[in-house]
């Protein structure tokens, strides 16, 4: 089990290394993605770190995470920078991040892909994404749109609907060779 916090890092640090943007929001939203489908590729039982998001009124929140990184912008929404994560040396601090994480060469491609594919987005689409996902939905069933909220989302929810959704994928790929 991997500290979130360095995986947080780790995750950031890669935005920046590619070029894209990341700020306190869009870093919960990645953070959520990437347990998602760490579980999907390696199965319900292991997950990348302990924490459980909560369903918080703009999408997913690690708490821990939240608190970390509120008082380093103004907002939320503003970008972080590698000095907020603790570096100037952005490609070095990952690579030392990498070996403290003992990531494989298969964890890194997968956190590397989801990095691409969901930080490409900007935070708003992220939470427009997350709250049109089932995990999301079914742990704020009942609340208000803007009513505050601490409740878990289900990792079992998170692994069963991006597993499905893994599947259809893979299964529209064969269908159209």
């Amino acid at each position: 089990m991997r500290d979130i916090k360095d995986i947080a890092r780790y995750v950031g640090l890669s935005l920046i290394a590619k070029g894209l943007t990341v700020s306190p929001l869009k870093l919960q939203k990645l953070l959520y993605y990437v347990q998602s489908w760490y579980m999907v590729f390696n199965g319900r039982q292991n997950t990348l770190f302990a924490q459980v998001p909560q369903a918080w009124v703009n999408g997913p929140v690690y708490p821990e995470i939240y608190y970390q990184y509120r008082d380093k912008v103004s907002n939320m929404c503003d970008h972080l920078t590698a000095k907020d994560f603790d570096t100037e040396d952005v490609n070095a601090t990952l690579a030392e991040l990498a070996l403290k994480l003992q990531l494989t060469a298969d964890e890194t491609e997968l956190l590397d892909s989801i990095v691409m594919l969901y930080g490409s987005k900007s935070q708003n689409g992220l939470i427009f994404l997350t709250h049109a996902e089932l995990p999301w939905v079914e742990a704020r069933e009942g609340l208000a749109p803007y009513q505050r909220s601490e409740r878990e989302i289900s990792l079992d929810t998170m692994h069963d609907y991006y597993k499905a959704r893994h599947e259809r994928n893979k299964q529209k790929k064969v269908m159209e060779q």
